[in-house]
């Protein structure tokens, strides 16, 4: 339980700086700090650097997000 509690938590911290810091390098290439959500919603204007760092975000994240399913449903 422990552990998978930990797991749980270094994915989803994980899939949140890489969210941040895929928002943060698309913010400094088009030097427009106010349409960030453009990282969430708009995927195919980012560059491939950007992009690479979506992709582990969403994967920390959907995998944090099964983990923690998987362990309420366990272990409760």
């Amino acid at each position: 339980m422990v552990i998978a509690h930990a797991i749980e938590t270094v994915l989803l911290v994980t899939g949140v700086v890489a969210l941040i810091r895929c928002a943060f390098q698309y913010a400094s290439r088009t030097e427009n700090w106010h349409q960030l959500n453009v990282v969430l919603f708009h995927v195919q204007s980012l560059s491939r650097e950007e992009m690479k760092w979506w992709y582990i975000a969403m994967f920390s994240l959907i995998l944090g997000g099964i983990i923690r399913v998987l362990t309420m449903v366990l272990f409760t």
